[in-house]
């Protein structure tokens, strides 16, 4: 009898409602973490899976002692911290125009998600095309008002090559702050800056003192969740770059693919990446601390 009202309770139905995500979260999140943190103590060649051995903390030894590693964690911590930065600043200051009461700002708000919901694939193919040193827009542009008198080889440069990273990844999730800072800005509520423009405040003292603080916690978690999403990117740059010339535009993601992937050291790569999310958790939780975020005024 127990047993038939425990299935016809709230508790089992909340139960069966959770219980997808939680067979999805185990099948596609906690294994491959698991398998990832196990492969990292082994040596494993996928040509030859007969030859797996353990080889204890090897794996991390030769990534800690590898020069293309350290070098690849400063690109992509130079790649990671300058997009956030773009992203950040662009993004509330597009937050803000669009939260203006304008002729056609509800057509622009649904064109900017537009970078957001196209795949990456076709984003890196169109911004090959445009960064093409010969028929490339970019180039003819400035060519076409006088800015340059010979064609700038945008993705076969070193410095050029990141800075064209870094613009792809600021155009593609922008919006993605602008969504989050917009739905913020919308709760504000007016009585705070009715009150700021009694007391004297202009518009850029209103920006420091009412709109900045309001967006302080959401500004926090958007920094945390694209600083961890920006930090593990690999698509964009393989697809623009190769992590190329040379391994000028490597970061830890590109550098534990081609560890896994074209050396054949799959333990090297599993390490790479135990590395990289042991790296972003104490970096995040360090940052949420700094940031005061979740704590109370008293």
């Amino acid at each position: 009898m127990r047993r038939l009202d425990f299935l016809q309770s709230d508790r089992f139905v909340g139960l069966l409602f959770i219980a997808p995500f939680v067979v999805t979260a185990v099948l596609f999140m906690v294994y491959p973490i698991v398998e990832a943190i196990r492969m990292a103590f082994f040596s494993y060649n996928p040509l030859r899976p007969d030859l797996i051995s353990y080889v204890g903390l090897a794996n991390f030894e030769y990534i800690f002692s590898d020069p293309l590693f350290w070098s690849s964690f400063a690109q992509g911590t130079i790649w990671t911290l300058l997009s956030i930065l773009f992203q950040t600043v662009f993004g509330v200051g597009i937050a803000l125009l669009l939260h203006r009461k304008l002729f056609g700002m509800a057509i622009f708000r649904g064109l900017l998600l537009f970078p957001y919901i196209v795949p990456t694939v076709v984003i890196a193919l169109i911004w090959r095309w445009i960064f093409n040193p010969e028929i490339g827009v970019i180039n003819y542009s400035l060519q076409a008002v006088g800015l340059i008198s010979e064609p700038i080889y945008w993705l076969s440069t070193p410095t050029m090559a990141m800075a064209s990273t870094i613009m792809l990844n600021v155009w593609k999730y922008t919006p993605f702050v602008v969504i989050c800072v917009l739905a913020r800005l919308q709760a504000v509520p007016l009585e705070l800056y009715d009150a700021a423009k009694v007391d004297g405040a202009g518009t850029f003292r209103r920006f420091l003192d009412v709109t900045l603080p309001q967006l302080k916690e959401v500004l926090i978690v958007v920094i945390v969740f694209r600083t961890v999403w920006t930090f593990n990117k690999f698509e964009e740059i393989y697809l623009l770059t190769k992590g190329g010339p040379g391994t000028s535009t490597f970061n830890l993601a590109v550098y534990s693919f081609e560890q896994s992937m074209a050396s054949l050291r799959l333990g090297v790569g599993a390490a790479t990446g135990v590395v990289m999310m042991v790296m972003l958790m104490v970096g995040s939780v360090l940052y949420l601390r700094v940031a005061g975020f979740g704590t109370e005024e008293k």
